[in-house]
């Protein structure tokens, strides 16, 4: 049985690797969110922005994200090898999960939301000027998946952690 789970989680990260879509964000505008499906999904979030640019920020509002905190945190799975880091100015993932909703999901993080976690990128002007990708994979694109069940998507998103490190911004 176990064998099972491993081929069929496997099988799932493999499609959403090969899957992915990547949208740029843009700060001027609501229109680069057109094409993410509102439905259930995974994503993940880059940036070429450096880490000592990320830890100076500051959350505006007490559910989202605190930088600096999650980063010192996550340090000791840095040291170790376990976290994704950036190479050179190259962009590297910085937060991966999973929504309901992806459309909605990537509104928060760009915008904010003061009831929720989220990265809230839009409040911190001085990382305006790094790139920036929402790459998400909706359930409906992928054999295999159940899109419905929050506790499944759960799984795959730290199955996705397992197989490709932790991303500096997620906070467990």
């Amino acid at each position: 049985m176990k064998m099972s789970c491993e081929r069929n989680l496997e099988h799932i990260l493999d499609q959403i690797d090969q899957k992915l879509e990547c949208v740029q964000f843009d700060f001027e505008s609501e229109a680069w969110r057109r094409d993410i499906p509102s439905e259930p999904g995974w994503y993940l979030i880059k940036t070429n922005a450096p880490l000592h640019s990320l830890k100076a920020i500051s959350r505006a509002h007490k559910a989202h994200a605190d930088f600096h905190l999650i980063i010192s945190c996550t340090s000791a799975l840095q040291r170790h090898g376990m976290a994704i880091i950036q190479s050179d100015n190259e962009d590297y993932v910085i937060y991966n999960g999973q929504a309901a909703n992806l459309k909605a999901r990537a509104r928060e993080h760009q915008c904010g939301h003061p009831k929720t976690y989220c990265l809230a990128l839009s409040d911190h002007r001085s990382l305006r000027s790094y790139r920036w990708s929402f790459c998400y994979v909706p359930t409906s694109g992928l054999r295999g998946a159940v899109d419905s069940d929050p506790l499944f998507r759960v799984a795959v998103e730290q199955g996705w952690r397992s197989r490709h490190g932790w991303p500096v911004l997620c906070r467990r």
